[in-house]
């Protein structure tokens, strides 16, 4: 248990102080201040002149929205087409990496109702 508080509080730390080194060095090779995030949330607040719940709206629902369905789009063209193999290659089911068939569950059943 020490063991691995020691490994994990030194990894930690060493992150920590990476993180700090790379952000003072960006800072100044850019030349930006450290007010840098208040000064885009500000620039956001002018091009809206105020509209603090258009901000609202946006944020809280169209961008959520947008990368949800994107994601999950890609991911139904993946299980309908097969494609691209480096997606759905990593399935956990097993016999599950065969694309969805294309017909609808019950039209099948109708089919063979008729046969």
């Amino acid at each position: 248990m020490r063991r691995t508080a020691f490994i994990l509080g030194s990894g930690l730390l060493l992150f920590v102080a990476f993180w700090n080194s790379v952000t003072w060095h960006l800072q100044r090779f850019w030349g930006a201040s450290g007010y840098f995030w208040q000064a885009q949330w500000e620039r956001l607040l002018s091009t809206y002149e105020g509209k603090e719940w258009i901000l609202y709206i946006i944020g809280a629902t169209h961008v959520p929205a947008l990368c949800f369905w994107s994601f999950n789009g890609l991911l139904l063209v993946v299980d309908t087409t097969g494609k691209p193999k480096c997606i759905s290659r990593y399935r956990i089911q097993v016999g599950k990496n065969e694309p969805v068939s294309q017909t609808w569950p019950h039209l099948e059943k109708e089919v063979n109702k008729e046969r």
